[in-house]
């Protein structure tokens, strides 16, 4: 029965079914839209691709209409599947961020001060440094911290955390609603990387727009960064078989390693990996602008004031982040 023709009450009552949904059937979702195949989607969840046809087909019954073309070359999401996967990306960014909240309240079983940043300069930068881990401190000085630090939770969650190190695009000046403490600590540029061992046998490109005509590896928040203009215009305009796309910064090292292409990455990601080459070439600026952030009722507590003086001390005395 096509849907206009249903009762009011047969419509209510298969909206209600809706509720009964599994987070599962929206990574379902998902991963059949990204893989733009049953098959590529049953293999990255681990299930069969009758099962992935099955469970799709169950949700396009509970709505009365198709979420994918189904094609000889793969399945691609129709109107209503663009429609219902916007809400299902959101829905997937608000799990990763509540995974991350609930690994960094592990790091310590009773947080004294939360810190939030992007997920590359947290698992980069941050934390390493407030951690002690040698090599991947290297951007940079530890010798202010002297003083035993607090108890510290880490997470890519800014929001409702003690002490914020936020991004923006370059001029911009984050917007905080109430009384916080916004400060500068500097910008971190972005410079194109490859793996010394991944040259295809030709000479390394010399030119940024010769980056082009490469294998690309991409990080799918690099789209929404204003900063980083000029790459994501190499990206648009390259062919699509030529760009891997990767979720997270922490996810591109060992594609990157083996030769996916070229990225684009902190200057300083050559010092977390002897095998990163650092193309040497002229660049547009790529860069974002980064902020030390907290609200002051929270730096009234001296954990966190020390905290904060110190990621600024820190920030502001690295030259990678001037």
């Amino acid at each position: 029965m096509p849907w206009n023709m249903r009762t009011e009450k047969e419509n209510v009552s298969e909206i209600r079914s809706f509720a009964e949904w599994s987070w599962d059937d929206i990574r379902l979702l998902l991963a059949c839209a990204d893989f733009e195949s049953f098959a590529g989607a049953a293999q990255a969840v681990g299930l069969d691709q009758s099962t992935v046809s099955r469970r799709v087909g169950e949700l396009e019954a509970a709505i009365g209409g198709p979420l994918f073309h189904r094609k000889r070359s793969g399945a691609t999401p129709t109107a209503a599947g663009l429609f219902i996967l916007a809400r299902a990306r959101s829905m997937a960014n608000a799990a990763a961020q509540v995974e991350e909240a609930m690994r960094g309240l592990a790091d310590f079983a009773a947080p004294t001060v939360s810190i939030g940043a992007s997920e590359g300069l947290m698992a980069y930068s941050i934390k390493p440094a407030l951690l002690g881990q040698a090599r991947a401190e290297l951007p940079f000085d530890r010798r202010g911290l002297e003083r035993p630090l607090p108890a510290l939770a880490f997470s890519t969650v800014t929001d409702g955390a003690d002490i914020a190190i936020e991004t923006t695009n370059p001029g911009e000046v984050p917007r905080k609603q109430g009384n916080f403490r916004v400060q500068k600590i500097g910008a971190m540029r972005f410079v194109p990387v490859v793996a010394r061992a991944c040259r295809d046998g030709r000479s390394a490109p010399s030119r940024f727009d010769e980056i082009a005509g490469r294998p690309l590896l991409d990080i799918r928040i690099y789209k929404r960064i204003g900063g980083l203009e000029p790459w994501n215009g190499l990206v648009a305009h390259a062919e699509p078989t030529m760009v891997t796309t990767i979720e997270k910064t922490s996810q591109i090292r060992d594609p990157m390693l083996a030769g996916a292409g070229i990225t684009v990455l902190a200057p300083y990601s050559k010092f977390h990996d002897s095998r990163i080459h650092v193309l040497d070439m002229a660049v547009p600026d790529m860069s974002v602008s980064l902020w030390l952030t907290a609200h002051e009722d929270a730096l009234r507590e001296p954990a966190v004031r020390m905290t904060y003086n110190l990621l600024r001390t820190m920030f502001r005395a690295s030259p990678w982040f001037r």
